[in-house]
């Protein structure tokens, strides 16, 4: 039944995703529900937003649907739905009413921090802080923890969300991670969460491409940053050989890199951590004279690379992937460095020449 169970939950949001996304391009261009050029955007033309909000019926369909046919698969998880589905309410109104007109930053942290809470009185916590090599039993700083890695992840697809395809691509590459390490562990029901939001990623990214015809939107981007922290939330096994936080650590290793990343620069140049800018990775590795498709095609890999990294933990020793892992992480850095080095020669040299 698990296969059929499988099947039927990423065919509904798969299904879906196909019937609603063409629907909602033609609407949003009718209602001029659009997103325009401006600040911040690369993109030349008005495009639909109204991603998210396929998104969010794409996958609660596939949910309800799933629980409905197969109730043995969802032993337990009935209340904790519920807490989740309200969650991904808050943060799913909350992103289309920004795309509608743009929130105050310390609006949607509130909304964030709520839906964090939920998940928290629903049950849905982290218990330990893991590493590769032991865990931490928090005890009374769950609460804290918790809203602290479900506001970091809701945030951290929406970093990323600045090039076509970019978002979706790298989601796309980290949902079919935690599908083969949760197939591997066998995690039961709450594997619908990630069936469901591969099968709309599969259909989305097609329309979401260079040139794309729709896009996300905030209600979409940090949507799934949302369903990502809650599989990794729910996922069963507590000892420290994996654990719920360390698995999307790394299978979500590149829009977390990009958060870790903006949230530095920011923080050690005085500026507002919480303001969008231009300095993104992607945005640098444009200005050194990488093509949209190519700056695209870098984060795929090295989504792949973290992806197969959180594969191998399951086969090989978790130390030795780990450390692997850093030295790659140092080499990506020292690479990103000399970008921005050369970078800044290049402008230096430039206005140099200007006065001259």
């Amino acid at each position: 039944m698990t296969y059929l169970f499988e099947f039927v939950a990423i065919s509904i949001s798969l299904f879906s995703a196909l019937l609603l996304i063409p629907l909602s391009i033609k609407l949003s261009h009718k209602y001029q529900l659009l997103d325009f050029p401006g600040e911040h955007k690369r993109h030349k033309k008005p495009v639909p937003f109204l991603g998210g909000v396929v998104l969010f019926v794409s996958v609660w369909l596939s949910i309800f649907v799933s629980s409905f046919l197969f109730p043995s698969m969802f032993d337990g998880l009935s209340v904790v739905i519920l807490f989740v589905f309200l969650g991904s309410l808050i943060i799913t109104l909350v992103g289309v009413s920004d795309d509608l007109k743009p929130l105050p930053a310390w609006v949607k942290l509130i909304a964030q921090m709520a839906s964090a809470l939920l998940l928290f009185f629903g049950g849905v916590d982290v218990e330990f802080l893991t590493t590769p090599f032991g865990s931490i039993e928090l005890g009374n700083y769950s609460i804290l923890i918790t809203i602290v890695w479900v506001v970091m992840l809701t945030n951290a697809i929406n970093l990323i969300d600045g090039l076509d395809g970019l978002a979706t691509g790298v989601s796309l590459i980290g949902a079919i991670t935690m599908l083969i390490v949760g197939g591997l562990y066998n995690v039961g029901g709450i594997m619908v969460f990630i069936l469901s939001l591969t099968g709309f990623f599969l259909v989305f990214l097609n329309y979401n491409r260079y040139p794309a015809r729709i896009f996300l939107g905030d209600s979409g981007s940090m949507q799934i940053g949302f369903y990502f922290a809650v599989f990794s939330l729910l996922f069963p096994l507590k000892s420290y050989t994996v654990s719920a936080l360390y698995l999307p650590l790394l299978a979500l290793g590149v829009p977390l890199l990009e958060v870790v990343s903006s949230f530095t620069r920011r923080l050690l140049s005085g500026k507002n951590i919480m303001k969008a800018d231009r300095r993104h990775l992607f945005h640098y590795l444009g200005l050194f004279g990488l093509s949209p498709s190519k700056v695209v095609l870098v984060f795929y890999l090295l989504a792949i690379v973290y992806g197969a990294c959180t594969i191998a933990m399951y086969f090989w020793d978790r130390v030795i992937v780990f450390s692997l892992l850093l030295f790659f992480m140092v080499v990506i850095f020292s690479i990103f460095y000399i970008f921005i080095t050369k970078l800044a020669s290049r402008k230096s040299s430039f206005r140099q020449n200007e006065i001259e």
